[in-house]
């Protein structure tokens, strides 16, 4: 379901109906030059293509490059992850005060905030 130009509260009460049924769920909207973009999976499981990590033999280099592990760009590993997603209402009543905030408080534009 793709939902813009609605009320927070229908996006609200749609993405709980969307959410509790296992559809997935995106919206949003653009002021001008500000806009924002939500996006429910629920829970989404895919694979990410990852490259090999070569290992090193220890003894044959000296040094600090010898301790690190090379990457080997020609061999890839499949590494399969799952995500879960939270409510719209949930990501709005987000707390941004205290230490667990912080990280997100890093992450996030300004825009947000005057989206808000």
């Amino acid at each position: 379901v793709c939902l813009t130009c609605c009320s927070r509260e229908s996006m609200v009460r749609i993405n709980q109906i969307c959410h509790k049924n296992g559809i997935k769920f995106f919206t949003g909207d653009v002021f001008g030059y500000h806009g924002y973009m939500f996006a429910d999976l629920g829970d989404h499981e895919f694979v990410e293509e990852k490259p090999k990590v070569a290992k090193v033999s220890s003894g044959v280099e000296d040094g600090p490059e010898a301790k690190r592990a090379r990457l080997d760009p020609a061999e890839t590993t499949m590494v399969k992850k799952r995500l879960e997603f939270c409510l719209l209402r949930d990501a709005l009543a987000m707390d941004w005060r205290g230490e667990k905030a912080m990280a997100a408080l890093r992450r996030t534009a300004p825009d947000y905030f005057l989206l808000q």
